[in-house]
Formats: structure tokens, sequence, C-alpha cells
């Protein structure tokens, strides 16, 4: 298998510590998608670090792709280089070996197995992924970063057929009284994190909200009483919802969300390969394995440092907490 190697487009801007497993309080329909990855199956060693001096952990996944593209154009021979918001997880995310590991990159590894080449991970802020910028300034071939297709979206770059159905969750504290989506008037805070489609429908709703530069932080934020609520999608919401007793799931909201991948505009040669790589996952039975992996297992994988494994959770946690607390002091502005 074509090992993995790491580009860092910018620092990740936080760590996150280790978090728990689901909530238990989801529709059938959503609880595949709360569920967390599995311990045993994030591990795996790959390639030599890039710049950044990372490790990327290679797939573990039984179920082998029977299919090969030849003839796909990347913009260098041999290496799919593809866009991606790390931290992240479930879907892209450092483990405690400080290996790249998540759902999106077991389909990023896929995608590279099927095109003959090696995979290269280029760590770019979900601004410049959601907007086309990192795309159209050639920093990468694909954007796979659990990103929906909205038609904005769709107006800057080329997206795949989706590889996985979504919806946007609220969570709240205890203490909030906040039982559903008619609860949030003007006094109840909704913290969502920036350039989302969570911040969006926030936004077009009319509830008061405040942005967080990514979803852990939101999360830090709900757990610290910065807000009283939290928005997002459900696959990232449910799995960093943590162990915390405060914070409870309150609601679904149905917003028919599918997540895909993007290549840059006139590039549809690329989005045709990965749609037909997509295509196999499906039949093969690939996706179903990795979709168990991610969001069925049960069990949250230990999520660690780029730099190091060795860091323990206590030092993460204090660079986490205090991360929380420059965002804070950056919002009240």
């Amino acid at each position: 298998m074509p090992s993995t190697t790491i580009e860092t487009f910018r620092e990740p801007r936080f760590r996150i510590p280790r978090r728990a497993a689901a909530l238990g309080t989801l529709s059938v329909a959503a609880l595949a998608l709360t569920a967390c990855g599995d311990d045993d199956s994030s591990g795996g060693s790959g390639g030599s670090g890039g710049s950044g001096g990372d490790t990327a952990a290679s797939t573990d996944i039984q179920t082998e792709l029977d299919i090969s593209i030849d003839d796909v154009e990347l913009a260098s021979e041999g290496t799919l280089s593809v866009c991606s918001d790390v931290p992240y997880p479930p879907f892209e995310y450092h483990d405690d070996e400080g290996n790249v590991v998540g759902f999106d990159m077991d389909i990023a590894q896929g995608l590279a197995d099927a095109f003959g080449a090696e995979l290269e991970v280029v760590q770019t802020g979900f601004e410049g992924i959601q907007s086309g910028v990192a795309l159209n300034a050639d920093s990468c071939d694909l954007a796979i970063s659990g990103m929906s297709i909205t038609e904005e979206r769709a107006g800057n770059m080329l997206f795949s057929q989706p590889y996985l159905d979504d919806n946007l969750g609220l969570l709240a504290a205890e203490e909030s009284g906040v039982e559903s989506v008619d609860d949030l008037d003007d006094s109840i805070t909704v913290g969502v994190q920036a350039d989302t489609t969570g911040a969006t429908y926030a936004t077009e709703q009319g509830y008061t909200t405040r942005e967080y530069p990514d979803s852990g932080l939101l999360i830090q934020g709900l757990e610290a009483g910065q807000v009283e609520a939290a928005m997002g999608n459900i696959s990232i919401l449910g799995y960093q919802a943590g162990e915390d007793a405060s914070v409870t799931f309150v609601e679904e909201i149905e917003t028919g969300e599918q997540l895909g991948i993007a290549a840059q505009e006139g590039d549809q040669q690329l989005i045709d390969a990965v749609d037909e790589v997509l295509a196999e996952m499906e039949s093969s039975g690939y996706m179903d394995e990795v979709k168990t992996k991610w969001f069925e297992s049960g069990e949250t994988p230990e999520e660690g440092s780029e730099e190091s494994g060795d860091e323990s959770d206590d030092e993460s946690a204090g660079e986490s907490e205090e991360s929380a607390e420059d965002s804070s002091a950056e919002d009240d502005g």
C-alpha cells in the first residue's frame, strides 16, 4: 500500500484531548453518525513525515478495492495531494502517535491506492477549503474535509457524488433550560464553528451566535459556559461531546446535508475518476467498513499531538484550555 506523507500548509490551531463515545439519545438514523472510532483500528504506520516531520497512518481496512485508474492527472505525478482541516475528528486528526487518521483519511487512502499514487495530506484551514481558495491556489488536487455540498460552494469548485449523509444537531448545557430549537430565544447564545453550514443555519434562523475557529473549541466553549448551546453537524458534535454530564443532546435538525470531495473548477476528469472510485467503494463494501470503523464501533480512539505521541492528556488538555481562553478573548471583539 502506498505510504503517506504530510505537508504543512498551516499550523493546526488546536489539539483536541481524548474524548468519549457518542450521545445515546439520538434517533436510529443519527446513531450511526454519533458513535466513534475504534481504538485498535486507528493505528498503523505510513511513510516518513513531510515538512512537518509527521507520519500518517495507512488504512487497515480489510476490503481491497478492485479498481485502478491509470490516466488520472495529478499536480505532482505519483502523488495525490489532499487538503484537509486537521484536527477535525473523527474525519481527520492526529492519533496518540502523531499519525493523521480518520474517516476521510481512509477514503483518501483508497483514492490514492486506486490512482497508484502516494497520499500527501496538506493541512489547511477550513475557510481556505470551503471557499475554494486552497484548490484554486493549486495547494492540492482534492479537498476532503467533512465538507457539506452547498450551492455557494459548488460555484467555486467541483464536487464529487456525496459520500456521507449528515444533519445538524443541537447540544445544550443541562442548566440552560433548552429542550428544543424553539427555546433558542435572544437570551440564549448558540456556539457555532465559523464558515460551516451550522453557522449559516443559525444565522439564517436569527439565533444569537458566537463563532469558534474549530469544533473542539466550540465544544469547550459550551462546557466552559461561554455559550448555552452548540449547533453543528451531528457527525462532529456527537464525536466531541465528551463525557461531561452537564452537556446534553437536544435535537436533530433535518437539513439533508451531504458531504462531498472537491476539486478545482475545470478538473472534471479528476472528479469523474473520484466518482468511479467512490462507486467501487460502495459496491465492494469498502465504504461500509470505513463507516463501521469510525462511526459504529462505540469507542473513542486516543487523540494526540501533531508533534509527538508522548504528550500526556493533561498537557494536551492544558493547551486546549489555554486555546479556548485565547479564542474567547478574540471573539469578545
